[in-house]
């Protein structure tokens, strides 16, 4: 009832404002703005030719508001700056990775081919901790900080639940899903400029369920993210090589922790990987086992 009354609200506002302004594009901040069911049903009703929502619409994002007001009104620089990705955190270099990992007493490879690699893993069933690049900003996982799983599997929400996330059974998990793919396994309305930060939920087309059942919620949507390959080619070809071993262009992708924060640096993901049944630590070129941990 509540969820129903948020999505009244939003429409009606949306209404108003457009009758108000005129205006042809939307920009929404705040947590509500993270509610992915109301961002769809809003996107549903095309009041607007664009909804913007930047992936940190909730308070931590009014970092990103004092920067810009800064900028902007302080130093009286002009509104130059267009956002078109969300991995503005920490990176760190293949030097501080495998200073980590020498330090963890972990197993671990380099591998030349690590999308190819961690494609052949996911096809094999196993739960991968993916670490690669800068960090997303926002509460959502985008690829660069997550736990990724094969979508066909049936078992998976038990089984990441079991291994890492101890939460809610009833929580769906999401899919990422090659860009160009997405109209052809998902019903996507309006501008799909939400669906890049996994801030839109929208209906799996109904031939497409039995496929991706880990990721299609209970009443036939998922809340999708689209990768680009401009914005993030290595998870988009880590896409793509799963697709060439399954014929399916999704991923399972959910945040990379267990109850915690999400992890930032390679110490974090270590100690994830190490109080959690993650089958492999994928941390930057590395392949990354228990094996037999040296001391």
């Amino acid at each position: 009832a509540l969820q129903e009354l948020t999505e009244e609200v939003v429409i009606k506002l949306a209404r108003w404002l457009k009758r108000k302004t005129g205006a042809k594009q939307l920009c929404l901040s705040g947590g509500v703005a993270l509610n992915c069911v109301a961002n769809g049903k809003l996107l549903e009703e095309r009041i607007f030719d664009d909804v913007f929502i930047q992936p940190a619409a909730h308070d931590a994002g009014t970092a990103l508001g004092a920067a810009f007001y800064v900028w902007n009104q302080v130093q009286e620089n002009p509104r130059s700056y267009v956002f078109n990705s969300p991995f503005l955190s920490a990176e760190f270099s293949d030097e501080e990775i495998r200073a980590a990992l020498e330090k963890s007493g972990l197993t671990y490879e380099k591998s030349d081919a690590i999308e190819i690699k961690t494609a052949e893993l996911l096809n094999d069933g196993n739960v991968i901790a993916w670490f690669r690049g800068a960090m997303e900003i926002g509460p959502r996982a985008l690829g660069n900080r997550s736990l990724l799983y094969d979508p066909r599997r049936t078992n998976a929400v038990a089984l990441l639940n079991e291994k890492v996330k101890h939460r809610e059974p009833f929580r769906p998990f999401c899919p990422s899903v090659l860009e160009e793919k997405a109209s052809e396994w998902f019903v996507i309305s309006g501008n799909p400029t939400p669906a890049k930060y996994m801030l839109m939920a929208c209906k799996v087309r109904e031939e497409k369920r039995s496929k991706i059942p880990a990721v299609t919620h209970v009443d036939g949507t998922a809340r999708i993210q689209t990768v680009e390959r401009k914005v993030n080619p290595s998870y988009y070809r880590l896409l793509q090589e799963f697709e060439k071993l399954t014929g399916v262009p999704v991923l399972l992708n959910t945040s990379f922790n267990d109850q915690e924060p999400i992890v930032c640096t390679p110490q974090d993901a270590i100690n994830t990987f190490l109080k959690t049944g993650i089958d492999y630590l994928i941390m930057g070129d590395y392949i990354v086992t228990r094996g037999e941990q040296r001391e």
